[in-house]
C-alpha cells in the first residue's frame, strides 16, 4: 500500500474559498476538511490502480492574527478554534505563524480609507516547502506528497521531491492555479499524476449540515434550554444558542470599553482600582497561572490577576466546561491560556480559563 502525506496551504485554500463557491453555484461553499484527505486518497488510488493510498499524515499550514482591535477578538477566535478543531477532530498536523496588525482591524472594508496597511504573512510558504522536503529524506515517511497549493513559490520544492525519488500528486483550484502545474506536457516535471481539481469533487467536499437538539448552557438563557441546531460543539465545550451568543458578541463589545482601565464612565466606585503597569512576562499562546480578582455576575465577565500582576480579562464563555461563571469567588486560583497580551493600561484576554488546585509561587 502506497503511504501519502498531505500538505496544504491553508491560506490559499481559505482565500479561494469564493472560487470554489461560484464553481458550485452557491452563495457559499463549506469545505469538509474531514472527508478532503479521504477524497484525495481516494483519487490517488484510482490513478495508480494499484489498491488503496494510505493518508500517514496531513499538514495544514497557515496564519493567526496578532496585535489586532478588540472588536475583531471574536472573529480572530473562531479561527483560532477552527484551527484547534482540525488538530482535535481530524487530527491534522497545524503549523501557525502570527500576522501583526498592529492594533488594527481585520478587515480592510473596516479601517480607515486613507490607512494603506497591509497585513503580511510570513513563513507559511516555506514552512509547506520545508516539511514536504524534510519528510522525502526520512526514509519510509511516505510515497507520494499531495500538495494543495496554486502559487508558483512552490515549484522549486515539487521538483526537488521528485528528484528525491519521491511521486508528486498536485490538487489545486481551477482559476487559481500556477499554469505550469496544469500542463497536459508537464515541462516543468512538477507532478507524476493528472492534477485533481477540488472543483470537480465538490459535491463529495461540501460539509453537510445535520439538525439535531441540544441544550443551552448560557446562564442567560430564556425560555426552553433545547434547540435544533447545526453547531457541533468540540469535546467538552458548552453549547450556547445563537441568541445567547449574540448576547454574548454584544457584551464583549460594550465591555471592551471598560477594559482599559477597569473604569466605567458614569461610577469610579464600581470597578476595582485600575490596570497594573507591570510588564507581562507572558506571550500569547501560553499557559499562565493566576487568581480571579473580581467577577460581574450581571455582565457575565470578570478579570484574572496573573502571577507577575498582569490583569486579564474573560467572559463567561472563555471558561472550560467544568468551571461554573456562578461558582467562582474572588482569589480562587485559576490557570488560562493567553488569549490576548496586556498592552500598556489595557488588560489583556484570557481564554480556557480553569480551577487549579494551588498556585506555585
Amino acid at each position: 500500500m502506497a503511504k501519502a502525506m498531505i500538505f496544504i496551504d491553508g491560506t490559499w485554500l481559505y482565500s479561494n474559498n469564493s472560487k470554489l463557491a461560484d464553481s458550485f453555484h452557491k452563495n457559499e461553499f463549506v469545505l469538509d476538511y474531514g472527508k478532503l484527505p479521504r477524497i484525495l486518497a481516494q483519487e490517488i488510488s484510482a490513478q495508480l490502480n494499484t489498491g488503496e493510498v494510505d493518508v500517514v499524515r496531513t499538514h495544514l499550514f497557515g496564519s493567526y492574527a496578532v496585535n489586532f482591535d478588540a472588536r475583531d477578538e471574536d472573529v480572530a477566535q473562531r479561527r483560532r478554534d477552527f484551527f484547534m478543531m482540525l488538530k482535535e477532530k481530524y487530527h491534522y498536523e497545524v503549523e501557525l505563524f502570527p500576522i501583526n496588525f498592529r492594533g488594527r482591524r481585520l478587515l480592510r472594508n473596516d479601517r480607515d480609507q486613507d490607512d494603506h496597511f497591509e497585513p503580511r504573512e510570513k513563513c507559511v510558504d516555506i514552512a509547506l516547502a520545508s516539511s514536504m522536503m524534510y519528510y522525502a529524506a526520512v526514509p519510509g515517511s511516505y510515497d507520494v506528497a499531495i500538495p494543495v497549493v496554486g502559487d508558483q513559490d512552490f515549484k522549486p520544492v515539487l521538483q526537488y521531491v521528485r528528484r528525491l525519488g519521491k511521486r508528486i500528486a498536485i490538487s489545486s483550484i481551477k482559476n487559481s492555479c500556477y499554469p505550469e502545474y496544469a500542463d497536459p506536457v508537464d515541462k516543468a516535471r512538477v507532478r507524476d499524476f493528472d492534477i485533481i481539481w477540488l472543483d470537480d469533487h465538490l459535491e463529495r467536499l461540501e460539509l453537510k449540515y445535520e439538525r439535531r437538539l441540544l441544550r443551552c448552557e448560557s446562564p442567560l438563557h430564556t425560555g426552553a434550554r433545547l434547540i435544533w441546531t447545526t453547531y457541533y460543539p468540540k469535546k467538552g465545550e458548552k453549547f450556547y444558542c445563537d441568541k445567547c451568543r449574540a448576547e454574548f458578541a454584544k457584551q464583549k463589545t460594550e465591555e471592551q470599553q471598560y477594559i482599559p482601565d477597569y473604569g466605567v464612565p458614569d461610577h469610579d466606585d464600581e470597578y476595582p482600582s485600575s490596570v497594573s503597569t507591570v510588564p507581562s512576562t507572558h506571550a500569547t499562546g501560553e499557559i499562565c497561572s493566576g487568581v480571579v480578582k473580581t467577577t460581574f455576575p450581571d455582565r457575565g465577565f470578570g478579570f484574572i490577576q496573573s502571577l507577575d500582576g498582569k490583569d486579564y480579562f474573560f467572559h463567561l464563555t472563555d471558561l472550560e466546561s467544568e468551571l461554573e461563571f456562578e461558582s467562582l469567588v474572588d482569589g480562587l486560583p485559576v490557570d488560562f491560556e493567553i488569549k490576548r497580551e496586556p498592552i500598556h493600561d489595557k488588560a489583556g484576554a484570557a481564554q480556557h480559563v480553569h480551577a487549579c488546585e494551588y498556585i506555585d509561587q
